[in-house]
């Protein structure tokens, strides 16, 4: 192992502050909000909490559904929350009223992921089709057919106008958003490809997979650069942290890993007994980078709250 690689271990810290629990059921879906240290957790029981991660004990319920919410987004602008169900209903919350002002049925089965680009909400659904609606008034601006199997994640290239989506056919599509024509099939994993995360220099892709492993594409060549086997089981997601010097990894196997991005080389793994992390599987992870906390939500209902130094 380099000795730089030994240093940048010894300078990495990792602390869990708190433990919140404030859910019932599972928690699939995380975010951000306007408010300095508040974000927002979602999951089975068809409710949205918002939490400050220095006072937990104040959290309220800011939002209900019918179902189990799989995904959300919150649209800054108007602030306006837009939540994707199992059911494959999106309900649009206007947090200001603190009421639902719009309901979308243009898919029948689940919504697992949901983000904005360049004002435009893109919806991605267990049907295989890739929703594209206005922020002016939620009408459907496109529906793109991708693949008969579910459509996990997507994620959108710093750079270029094109969009990552992972797959449970085994693929990640790139999609050229300028005239909504897939552009590359990327193979390579062995099961259904889960997360999917541009690096922010552009270069690379990573693809995590149920099959446990990590799948880093070359973005010039289009091309597997290095495969890890990362995790036990399926990785659920996959993001950037620390100035994005580093990449987290959460995975159905109950653990959270962090990766140096230079060496792709795993620098920590937070686990049950050890670090008194998750006791089931890790859906979702939430960078907060003014306090330098993580946020890690599983199906145990639990949200821990990591402190990160370096």
């Amino acid at each position: 192992m380099r000795l730089s690689l030994l240093m940048i271990m010894a300078e990495l810290h990792v602390e869990q502050v708190v433990n919140i629990s404030l859910h019932k059921g599972s928690i699939y879906s995380l975010a951000r909000t306007q408010e300095e240290g508040c974000f927002l957790s979602a999951g089975s029981e068809g409710i949205v909490v918002k939490c400050n991660i220095d006072e937990p004990d104040q959290a309220v319920v800011i939002a209900k559904v019918e179902g189990q919410i799989f995904s959300m987004l919150l649209l800054e602008s108007k602030n306006h929350l837009i939540i994707g169900t199992m059911s494959g209903a999106v309900h649009i919350v206007d947090l200001n009223e603190r009421k639902e002002i719009h309901s979308i049925i243009h898919h029948k089965q689940s919504i697992f992921d949901i983000k904005l680009y360049h004002e435009k909400i893109f919806i991605a659904s267990k049907d295989g089709t890739l929703s594209i609606l206005s922020t002016q008034d939620y009408s459907n601006e496109s529906i793109v057919s991708i693949s008969d199997m579910s459509l996990r994640m997507v994620d959108f290239h710093p750079y270029n106008n094109e969009a990552a989506i992972a797959c449970s056919d085994n693929n990640c599509y790139i999609l050229d958003l300028g005239n909504l024509k897939i552009s590359h099939i990327l193979k390579g994993p062995e099961n259904s490809a889960f997360s999917v995360c541009y690096s922010p220099d552009g270069k690379k892709l990573f693809v995590g997979s149920r099959d446990a492993r990590l799948y880093i594409y070359d973005l010039e060549s289009m091309m597997i650069h290095k495969t890890v086997a990362a995790h036990l089981y399926t990785i659920n997601q996959i993001i950037f942290i620390s100035e994005n010097r580093f990449f987290c990894t959460a995975s159905r196997d109950k653990t959270i890993r962090i990766w140096d991005y230079e060496s792709f080389e795993l620098l920590k793994s937070l686990e049950r007994i050890k670090d008194n992390g998750h006791r089931n599987s890790v859906n979702r992870l939430l960078w907060m980078p003014e306090q330098k906390v993580l946020i890690s939500a599983g199906d145990d209902r639990n949200m821990l709250i990591w402190k990160i130094v370096s």
